[in-house]
């Protein structure tokens, strides 16, 4: 079987990562996740479109029942990738860590990426975090 996501990453920009295609069958759609280490614009998501649109190896692996919607994973996904996490310096997360076998639940800033982890301030306390160590990370609105 072709596999969807080596198939769309072939003909996507290389500023851009194919983070998640999700199909949701009683909606009949599928979802196409995409990110960039910049802003993520209108104009990436229906250039990608136009692209599955008029590829004919690519409309052949997706059902024409279904409806396709390409999106960026928005606010309150989790961050997965490290230019995810460099694009998001400064801004509150919440963590979720593993640390002596639990889970531990940890609200702060991020001040800095490293290579293998983060840099995570909580209060007034800062935290180097390895990346194999955060179960979960997501940006906290936050209004001033």
């Amino acid at each position: 079987m072709i596999n969807r996501f080596t198939e769309i990453e072939k003909v996507m920009s290389s500023d851009l990562v194919l983070m998640d295609i999700k199909t949701d069958e009683s909606a009949q759609m599928i979802r196409i996740i995409i990110d960039s280490e910049r802003p993520v614009t209108l104009s990436d998501t229906t250039g990608l479109m136009k692209l599955i649109n008029n590829d004919e190896s690519l409309q052949t692996l997706f059902p024409d029942t279904h409806r396709i919607e390409i999106s960026s994973p928005g606010m309150g996904a989790e961050l997965k990738q490290p230019f995810q996490y460099r694009k998001n310096v400064g801004r509150t997360l919440e963590i979720k860590v593993v640390q002596d076998g639990k889970y531990i639940k940890r609200l702060g800033t991020l001040l800095e990426v490293m290579d293998t982890g983060i840099l995570f301030q909580e209060d007034e306390e800062s935290y180097s975090i390895e990346f194999d160590a955060i179960k979960s990370a997501k940006i906290k609105i936050t209004f001033n």
